[in-house]
């Protein structure tokens, strides 16, 4: 049905269908030869609930006939709306909440809105823009309206808008609130379609509106936990509040108020972290997860991206719903768009699929990583290359859940969050061990007389039990009996067979990516002390391998793993997964390498980001209770 509807409605299986219909009149309202033209906005009054049924249920039976006996079963009858307690019966309209009332709507207009004859001719669902040479436009409206009226339809005039493409145009406007009493003159700076502005002089009070819609966020944020803030901040309230109008409109052209919303988002940001940001800080705080950021995007850096995209994905629907008879529109701003982002990412080559936004957004994500990490050396070179691994960033992409452990107190976030940037922990103080501890507060993670560093190793052997226990495989830790050569035991050991009739013998550590003995390898490349570390457990249990299947499970503070360590939690979450016979258990649903596994790498990843002390480790270890953990799996 979407292909029988195209290209004037948009309203229906229409991927991308308001931001056609915003593209198609920015593109007509630009066009120079269009100076003595105008568009009108028409807006029809309560449209879902006064469609006449009757047609209604001839246009289904006409153009699907396969859905007609259930829709003349739900709309053959009147329906009960219950007031109170009077009862009024429903005899006109789409049924409040039907998912096919979108479609059907669409169909009871076809025919009207197929009929129109000007060049400009797009409707999302009941909001229609006409556009062309006045006397073609009324024409249309002189068809339209007396028909709509045949429909059940009646036009609000009150909330139409009229809009002169030059000025000559305008002198038109008195026969048209003729038809249309009540009729609005707009202008550039206030002409908007579908909730996005047409011309760049709009763009800088949408911003704004959005900036102070921002600013209430951030007051409202502060009363809740950081880590939940930070969540609905990245997802919510951020820059996903405003890509719609960074898809639809030329943000970069308005700079100043871009970065005024990009200010006051960088402030929020510290708020709620209790952090201070530096420019290159805030720079990575503000790149995807997958390359070493917090998530929480820049407007600035998303605005080319996703206009990009967005003219990319709808450039041939354009060109149909302006009729150019196989010739494509060239759609306003594209090529200062491009310019600009070429010039920005020091590149002139098209992504692949331009009609992606990741694939925009990755080449200056790429770019800016890479400039970060040209700057940086030593510590700050290592643990760059250590957060743009896939797994250092799990415990930022699971939900924060205190019944299943994901969930981070205030201190716990601030610390974790500084880590990952660079930004400063601490003031500067004199360690028990006789080392100075330094702002960053990355003596803690490797120093031997660091309180946290038992019960973070305690807290990663819970996480591998527990694991274990929901594949239906009992285990035990530091089973007695199987020693090494000095004297010490692993950390667990599997009671039933893994493979090929072995039982699996694991131990699991837990090193600093920024101790002076790795940062020598983990500066050149990350992970490379996790490795390190599993290399030297296997040699340490090398005499117990021939009788047991042995994985070293090596961990780094800033959240890198060891490739045995991925390959055995994906294993384990795949096991997990063929358990879920049990209908208590969502497991069943998910996928083995990515839910399952991403929980786990959260759990992981919450240890190994805190210098836990034991206290916090005892709340945290009762929060991650077997009942608590079995009843949200």
């Amino acid at each position: 049905m979407a292909e029988y509807l195209q290209p004037q409605q948009l309203g229906f299986g229409t991927q991308r269908g308001c931001e056609a219909a915003i593209h198609a009149t920015r593109t007509f309202a630009a066009e120079p030869g269009n100076a003595d033209c105008i568009i009108i906005k028409l807006d029809v009054k309560n449209a879902f609930n006064t469609v006449e049924r009757d047609v209604l249920l001839a246009e289904v039976e006409e153009k699907i006939p396969s859905l007609y006996p259930f829709l003349y079963q739900v709309y053959h009858l009147p329906s009960n709306l219950f007031f109170d307690k009077s009862l009024i019966l429903s005899q006109v309209g789409a049924q409040q909440g039907d998912p096919l009332g979108p479609l059907t709507f669409s169909l009871v207009i076809q025919k009207v809105v197929t009929s129109m004859m000007s060049p400009l001719n797009v409707w999302y669902l009941d909001d229609g823009t006409l556009g062309g040479k006045p006397e073609v436009v009324k024409q249309d409206l002189d068809i339209l309206l007396p028909r709509f009226r045949e429909l059940g339809l009646e036009v609000n005039t009150s909330k139409c808008e009229f809009f002169g493409c030059g000025p000559a145009s305008f002198s038109s406007l008195p026969s048209f609130r003729d038809l249309l009493p009540g009729l609005k003159q707009v202008s550039r700076s206030t002409f908007s379609l579908l909730g996005s502005p047409i011309f760049p002089e709009a763009i800088p009070e949408a911003i704004e509106i959005r900036r102070r819609l921002l600013l209430l966020a951030q007051e409202r944020l502060r009363g809740i936990s950081a880590h939940v803030a930070l969540l609905l901040l990245r997802v919510c309230f951020a820059v996903p509040k405003i890509t719609y109008l960074l898809r639809t409109t030329p943000t970069w052209l308005c700079p100043d108020e871009v970065g005024l919303f990009d200010g006051t988002l960088r402030d929020t940001l510290e708020i709620i972290l209790n952090v201070s940001l530096s420019d290159d800080q805030w720079c990575q705080a503000s790149l995807p997860i997958r390359y070493g950021g917090l998530g929480v995007r820049r407007a600035g850096d998303v605005g080319l991206p996703a206009f990009l995209a967005s003219a990319h994905g709808v450039d041939n629907l354009v060109s149909e719903i302006l009729n150019s008879h196989g010739d494509k529109v060239t759609i306003p701003f594209v090529s200062d768009a491009f310019a600009t982002w070429t010039a920005r990412v020091q590149t002139a080559s098209m992504p692949d699929s331009p009609r992606v936004q990741r694939a925009w957004d990755d080449v200056g994500a790429k770019a800016a990583l890479a400039r970060l990490e040209n700057a940086a050396v030593g510590a700050e070179l290592a643990r760059l290359k250590a957060v743009s691994r896939a797994e250092s960033g799990a415990w930022l992409q699971a939900l924060p859940s205190p019944h299943v452990g994901t969930l981070l107190d205030d201190d716990s976030m601030r610390v974790a969050v500084a880590l990952r940037l660079g930004c400063d922990v601490c003031e500067p103080h004199k360690c028990i061990c006789g080392s100075m501890v330094e702002a960053s507060g990355r003596h803690a993670l490797s120093c031997c007389r660091c309180s946290g560093r038992f019960p973070r190793h305690h807290a990663l052997n819970d996480i591998v039990r527990r694991a274990l226990i929901s594949a239906n495989i009992p285990c035990v830790l530091e089973p007695p009996g199987l020693s090494r050569s000095d004297g010490k035991r692993p950390d667990g050991l599997t009671m039933v067979p893994w493979q090929r009739g072995k039982c699996l013998l694991w131990d699991a550590t837990c090193v600093s990516t920024f101790a002076a003995s790795h940062l020598s390898r983990t500066a050149q490349t990350a992970g490379a002390a996790a490795e390190f570390a599993a290399s030297r457990k296997r040699e340490k249990y090398s005499a117990l391998e021939g009788n047991y299947l042995f994985v070293p499970l090596a961990f780094e503070t800033t959240g890198c793993w060891g490739s045995q360590a991925i390959a055995f939690v994906r294993e384990v979450g795949r096991r997990i997964s063929d358990r879920g016979s049990d209908a208590r258990h969502a497991l069943k649903t998910l996928k083995p390498d990515t839910d399952i596994a991403k929980l786990y790498a959260a759990r992981f990843a919450v240890v190994l980001s805190i210098p836990t002390c034991r206290r916090e480790y005892e709340e945290r270890v009762r929060a991650m209770s077997p009942a608590n953990f079995n009843r949200t799996n």
